[in-house]
């Protein structure tokens, strides 16, 4: 078995990595521990900037994040500046509160900002909570604002459009069913 040694001065880039919180999230989760796993890790403490590959999978609360790779770029203080997933595909899932439904988000590639609350997905993107889908080749999601933008990958008229999904609030009224015995009149 091959145990990589970690130089002891790369250790405050992925404590900083490890303690980010994330913004779209229930209330709790920026306060539970980051947990990550990857088949590799290449650690440039120079440039703050982190690089997982294989089978990648980040963990906070609520928020789960898989991916072929992920790139995490942090600033001076270690705080994290982006997340870039990259996979086929990519997927983000998290709980945004307790009243709401589950999101979950899958692209080739989606970068997180968490200081600006801003969700990029790019290539073959959806976006899916309590049942409505909106899906294409670009999502932008501005979390602090609630705002989804998505654009089709149109090129003279013709390529991939916005597909969206928005199932009834309330479940259709039962129809009425045949009566398999005839009346009679009284």
């Amino acid at each position: 078995m091959n145990h990589a040694k970690i130089p002891l001065n790369i250790f405050p880039l992925l404590i900083s990595l490890l303690c980010a919180s994330t913004a779209w999230a229930l209330p709790t989760d920026k306060h539970e521990t980051i947990r990550g796993s990857a088949d590799n890790l290449t650690v440039d403490q120079k440039n703050g900037v982190a690089t997982y590959t294989g089978s990648v999978e980040i963990r906070q609360g609520s928020l789960i994040i898989n991916a072929d790779s992920i790139i995490i770029h942090t600033n001076a203080e270690g705080g994290v500046e982006k997340m870039i997933a990259t996979g086929s595909p990519a997927k983000f899932k998290q709980q945004p509160d307790a009243e709401q439904g589950i999101v979950t988000a899958a692209a080739k590639q989606i970068t997180y900002t968490p200081n600006n609350e801003h969700l990029l997905l790019i290539e073959d993107a959806s976006v899916e909570q309590n049942g409505a889908v909106m899906s294409g080749p670009h999502i932008d999601y501005d979390l602090v604002k609630e705002v989804m933008k998505a654009e089709g990958g149109s090129i003279k008229g013709e390529g991939q459009r916005i597909e969206i999904v928005i199932p009834p609030k309330t479940a259709r009224p039962a129809e009425p069913q045949a009566s398999s015995s005839t009346a009679t009149d009284n």
